[in-house]
């Protein structure tokens, strides 16, 4: 089965690997392009570093000696996820590290720990869900912010991907994101494609917001919020 795989090129990438392994094929067309905004690291103290992507590591743009050797290696990380984690350790930063499942699972571990005289530097995207500073400032705390990355929308599919959306091999769409979601139905309104005709695999109820409000019929959602997940609602 042809896949189509509208994730940054990076991840795309490896997605493609562990479909062909699955025996299917993927047909990459990212429809979000991450890029860093050349936003460096503040001067001023900083007692926490929150992050909830491994993108917001990968864009940061940092000195070879800013923040020192001590910052990384002691600066507590409270963080959303393993690849998070991941991304943290091979940007260098190495101290104590919280590590939660979920935004809603970090938060209050995060306010447990702040206080009006910490600053608590939140390493994110410009386009983001706004839960987690809402929830540090419904308990009376703000975060330091640093966009470190962007994500802009692709203007086309590539052409691969209107190549088998002219021939209707795609078999399944995946979608990790609400707006990349929002994103690929407007690419396919503006090719004429019908998106009706696809059938399609969100990584959460969040991810399938746009394709609910589309009223599609077929429309999976995976048990957990991971690609494993996902790619378990595709045929053997």
């Amino acid at each position: 089965m042809q896949v189509l795989v509208t994730r940054p090129i990076e991840q795309a990438v490896e997605t493609a690997a562990v479909l062909a392994v699955l025996g299917h094929e993927a047909v990459i067309s990212p429809v979000i392009a991450v890029v860093p905004t050349g936003a460096v690291w503040p001067s001023r103290t900083v007692d926490f570093l929150v992050a909830t992507s491994a993108r917001a590591f990968e864009a940061l743009q940092t000195e070879a000696d800013f923040p020192t050797a001590e910052v990384r290696r002691l600066l507590p990380l409270y963080l959303v996820g393993q690849k998070t984690l991941t991304a943290a350790r091979t940007a260098g930063f190495t101290g104590p590290a919280v590590v939660a499942a979920e935004v809603k699972d970090l938060a209050p571990k995060l306010i447990a720990q702040l206080r009006s005289f910490t600053r608590a530097l939140y390493l994110a995207g410009r386009d983001r869900k706004p839960d987690l500073e809402k929830m540090c400032i419904d308990a009376g705390f703000a975060l330091d912010l640093l966009e470190t990355y962007a994500a802009a929308a692709a203007s086309r599919f590539s052409d691969e991907a209107l190549a088998a959306l002219d021939d209707g091999t795609i078999g399944a769409v995946l979608h990790y994101s609400r707006r990349s979601a929002a994103i690929l139905l407007e690419l396919l309104d503006a090719e004429g494609f019908d998106p009706a005709s696809l059938h399609h695999i969100a990584i959460s109820e969040d991810a399938a917001a746009p394709l609910r409000a589309s009223d599609l019929a077929s429309v999976a959602v995976a048990a957990q919020p991971d690609e494993d997940s996902m790619l378990a609602l595709l045929p053997a």
